[in-house]
């Protein structure tokens, strides 16, 4: 077994250790007074919250939480973290009932690697620590030192926080605990793979309706296309040659004043003042020339790099000019090509590739609604469940302690998650304000 996986075991003996100790190492911040079998086990320490909070603070980079423009903020973060802890109480006790506080190799594996990157993000945002001024040592040179002063660096602002690396692998460890128990409360009404099936052809009737509708409105939202495409959708790619500014404004000045005689005449004159750019590049396509090579070398397309395959054109549409449509439906073939003069300029448009939706993406897409159905199902579970747990076990709290008000804590005790999700950190904020 990795030596992660057996300093994790011997972090959780601890932990056991220590809450089952007669000795108390601090003040409670909260307990249980329901009808419960170990309350001391499921007692709160206010140690366990400072460690908590303190390291919160580290990371938001908040030196003090009774300034003005902090302290609604960071109340508010006190009464989430006692929340998720005593959450976290009751999520141990009840995987234990429910049979899931054991890990798999598998499951050991994924903690490891999740808690692993943590560290070195956390390390390598320390960099920045390293001779920076008094806050540095101002005297280490070479990326490994660098690095192992980082890490030093890294290890001293935990121990400030009352905290160790373990803290933060049982954090992880909590969090695939709660994961299993919300598994395990699912399994009471499972959700089937029919039924994400289902979902995915009620969404793809409600958008071929909207097509139907309207293209226009089928085209202006973002995620339609991953779900259905119309018959006869086509990705587009194109060459532009853009008017200068005052040919454009001359032409966008005549249709704004509904002249559209003049906006036609100053289009034409600037169509043909570009006409030669144009057909050398025709040309050269017309001679072998590989048209993605043309485009990024030519093409004055400010969105070339982020439509590399293209633009999806559909039947009716109305995104683009009527000239360039037009255009994208009179090429016959894949792979065909023609000019077109808009507004914009001249266009060398290609019809790139028929777009259709693949058995492949079907699938990708009702995986997807799948595995969204099932962790919305365990969450609700959890939820639910958590709902009856905090009234059963019944927590009191040391409010003045911990400086929370009663009904705010209340409230969020019905919409906060277990501790193990709430206090594993996010991989770039917390590593990157750590060390700012």
């Amino acid at each position: 077994m990795h030596f992660r996986k057996i300093a994790a075991g011997a972090a959780a003996i601890m932990m056991a250790l220590v809450c089952g100790c007669s000795v108390r190492s601090s003040s409670d911040a909260a307990w249980p007074t329901g009808k419960v079998s170990d309350k001391k086990a499921l007692t709160v320490s206010y140690d366990a919250f400072s460690k908590e909070y303190k390291y919160w603070l580290l990371v938001n980079q908040i030196p003090d939480d009774t300034a003005d423009e902090v302290k609604d903020k960071c109340r508010s973060q006190r009464e989430s973290i006692i929340n998720y802890l005593v959450n976290e109480k009751i999520v141990l006790e009840q995987a234990k009932n429910y049979g899931v506080d054991q890990f798999t190799d598998e499951e050991l594996d994924s903690i490891e690697s999740d808690y692993n990157s943590y560290i070195e993000s956390s390390i390598e945002s320390f960099r920045s620590y390293v001779n920076a001024g008094e806050s540095g040592t101002g005297e280490v040179s070479g990326d490994a030192a660098i690095l192992e002063e980082a890490e030093k660096i890294f290890d001293e602002k935990l121990t400030e926080c009352g905290m160790t690396r373990d803290d933060i692998l049982m954090w992880y460890r909590n969090a695939k605990t709660a994961d299993k128990l919300k598994a395990k409360l699912a399994e009471d009404d499972p959700v089937e793979y029919s039924d994400a099936e289902e979902q995915y052809s009620e969404i793809v009737a409600g958008i071929k309706q909207v097509y139907e509708n309207s293209p226009a409105d089928y085209e202006q939202d973002l995620y339609y296309k991953y779900y259905w495409l119309p018959d006869n959708a086509r990705m587009i790619k194109h060459i532009l040659i853009k008017f200068d500014s005052d040919d454009s404004a001359e032409i966008t000045a005549c249709r704004e004043n509904n002249d559209e005689a003049g906006a036609e005449k100053a289009r034409e004159k600037a169509l043909e003042n570009l006409r030669p750019r144009i057909e050398e590049i025709k040309n050269m396509l017309d001679n072998g020339a590989d048209f993605d090579e043309l485009a990024k070398e030519y093409s004055e397309d400010t969105g070339l790099s982020s439509n590399p395959d293209g633009y999806l054109v559909v039947p009716n549409g109305e995104t683009y000019y009527k000239e360039f449509q037009q255009a994208a439906y009179e090429l016959q073939n894949v792979g065909d090509y023609t000019l077109v003069g808009t507004d914009l300029g001249w266009h060398v448009v290609m019809y790139a590739a028929d777009a259709v939706m693949t058995e492949e993406n079907e699938k990708a897409l009702i995986d997807a609604i799948y595995e969204n159905m099932q962790s919305n199902a365990a969450t609700s579970a959890y939820n639910n469940a958590m709902q009856g747990w905090r009234t059963e076990y019944a927590y009191d709290f040391d409010y003045a302690k911990l400086d929370i008000n009663e009904s705010d804590t209340a409230e969020a005790a019905s919409t906060t998650a277990s501790a193990a999700e709430s206090s594993v950190p996010e991989q770039t904020s917390s590593a990157e304000s750590t060390a700012a």
